[in-house]
């Protein structure tokens, strides 16, 4: 039998990486800091500067914390956080990370069905009608947006 040598880390850090350079959706980022601890693979260079930017975010609040008096109370709130590990995004990364990916899997699914031969329509309201059950709207949303970005 043959040996298929896939690398389905090395592919999910490629693939989250690239999604990270592209929407900075920091969720993305950190997923691929830890596949790549948890793998020794090395960590890219646009993750690391997630990293960093948020440890030097982290930094600065325990270094007010050190430097503020005793007598004077220091508020690190979770809307304080919330903004720091979102950085521009403003949005809420974890969802969008999620929605994205389904997105992308959706897509893939209607784009493999017609690469078999099925008809586009028929595609998209097998994948609907698939499990988990989708609207076929979201469905066919996701097909153009996978079509668009590939």
């Amino acid at each position: 039998m043959t040996k298929i040598d896939i690398d389905f880390i090395g592919n999910e850090i490629a693939d989250l990486t690239a999604y990270f350079e592209e929407t900075g959706n920091v969720v993305a980022a950190w997923r691929v800091f830890a596949l790549s601890r948890q793998h020794n693979r090395p960590i890219p260079d646009s993750v690391m500067l997630e990293v960093d930017r948020f440890a030097t975010g982290i930094g600065a609040v325990a270094e007010r914390a050190m430097q503020s008096s005793p007598d004077t109370p220091l508020y690190f709130t979770p809307e304080k956080l919330g903004a720091l590990w979102r950085g521009d995004g403003g949005q809420n990364p974890a969802d969008v990370l999620r929605r994205d990916w389904r997105d992308m899997k959706i897509g893939h699914e209607v784009w493999r069905r017609v690469e078999s031969g099925e008809k586009v329509s028929a595609a998209i309201e097998a994948v609907a009608d698939g499990s988990p059950r989708r609207n076929t709207e979201i469905v066919r949303k996701a097909w153009q947006k996978f079509r668009r970005d590939g």
